[in-house]
C-alpha cells in the first residue's frame, strides 16, 4: 500500500501547520511523500515546509480553487494508491491515525474513507454541536442503499482528514472546478456509480476554528452557491434542510434556540447563495 498526504496552504504558520507536519512525521504507517501546494504564502509557510522535507508546488494565490488546486496534486502523483488530504489547520490524533484511516480501504469497495473531527477546548457551542453530529462515536459505511435513509449525508465527506482511492477518483474525472465541496460532488458521484464511503470513526484528527457572523454568513452563502450550480446533487440525495432539522430534534429546548440564533448568519448566506 503507497499513500501520499496533500495539503493546500496558505498563510499556515500561525494555525499549526508545523505541528501538523510533526505528527505526520511521527506516524506508525509513515506516507511515501507529503505535498504542499502553497498558494503564495507571505509567512513562514514555505520554509516550514521545506523543513520537513515536503514536495512543494507554488500557485498564484488567485489561482486557488477547491477542487481543481488538489486535482493538481492527484495529477502530479498518480502512480500511488491513495491519498490522504489534510486541512494545514488540523492535528492527527495520535501516532496510528493514518494507518486507522487506511485500514478502512479493507472493506470491499470503499472509495473514500473520512475520519473523525474532535474539537478544541475554545470551540462555540455551534461547533461543538455540529461536530460531534458529523463526527460521532461510531464508523458508517455509506452506499447507494442509504440515500432513502440518509438523505444528502450520505454524500457528505470531509477533506480536512480523508483518504481517496486515486484510480476511483480519477475514473470518474477527478476533482471538479468548485468553490466549495468538492469533497462531497465526489463522493457523491462514486456512490452513484455504486462505490461506497466509510466514516471511520477510529482516525481521529483535532480541527476546529472559531467562526465569526461573517464568515458563517460567508459560508452558508458558499453552500448555497453550490447547490444551486450542481442541482443533481439535490435532486438525488435530497434537500439540505432535512439534516438540520435532524440536528435539532437532538437538542432540548433551550439548546436549540441557542443553536437556531448562532446558526441563522449560515442560514441566510445559504439563501442567498442559491438564490
Amino acid at each position: 500500500m503507497s499513500y501520499i498526504i496533500i495539503i493546500p496552504t496558505y498563510n499556515g504558520e500561525k494555525q499549526g501547520l508545523e505541528n501538523l507536519l510533526i505528527s505526520i512525521h511521527n506516524q506508525s504507517l509513515p506516507p511515501e511523500k507529503i505535498c504542499i501546494i502553497d498558494s503564495s504564502s507571505t509567512d513562514n509557510t514555505v520554509n516550514i515546509c521545506k523543513k520537513y522535507n515536503c514536495d512543494i508546488t507554488i500557485i498564484d494565490k488567485k489561482d486557488f480553487n477547491h477542487g481543481v488546486t488538489r486535482q493538481l496534486a492527484v495529477n502530479n502523483n498518480k502512480n500511488y494508491d491513495y491519498a490522504i488530504f489534510l486541512t494545514q489547520d488540523v492535528l492527527l490524533n495520535d501516532d496510528n491515525t493514518c494507518r486507522a484511516l487506511l485500514s478502512s480501504f479493507n472493506i470491499a469497495d470503499v472509495s473514500i474513507a473520512y475520519g473523525r473531527q474532535l474539537v478544541r477546548d475554545n470551540s462555540s457551542f455551534i461547533e461543538k454541536v455540529s461536530r460531534q453530529f458529523n463526527y460521532g462515536e461510531t464508523s458508517l459505511l455509506k452506499s447507494k442503499e442509504n440515500i432513502a435513509e440518509y438523505g444528502l449525508s450520505t454524500a457528505f465527506c470531509s477533506d480536512s482528514f480523508a483518504a481517496y482511492k486515486i484510480a476511483d477518483l480519477l475514473s470518474i474525472g477527478g476533482f471538479p472546478k468548485t468553490d466549495f465541496a468538492e469533497d462531497m460532488l465526489i463522493s457523491a458521484k462514486l456512490i452513484l456509480k455504486g462505490k461506497k464511503v466509510y466514516y471511520n470513526a477510529e482516525a481521529k484528527v483535532i480541527h476546529s476554528h472559531p467562526y465569526s457572523i461573517k464568515s458563517e454568513y460567508m459560508r452558508g452563502k458558499q453552500i448555497g452557491k453550490m447547490h444551486k450550480e450542481n442541482k443533481w446533487l439535490l435532486q438525488t440525495f435530497g434537500k439540505a434542510e432535512k439534516r438540520g432539522k435532524t440536528l435539532l430534534n437532538t437538542l432540548s429546548f433551550y439548546k436549540k434556540i441557542l443553536f437556531i440564533l448562532q446558526a441563522l448568519p449560515k442560514f441566510i448566506g445559504y439563501k442567498v447563495g442559491k438564490f
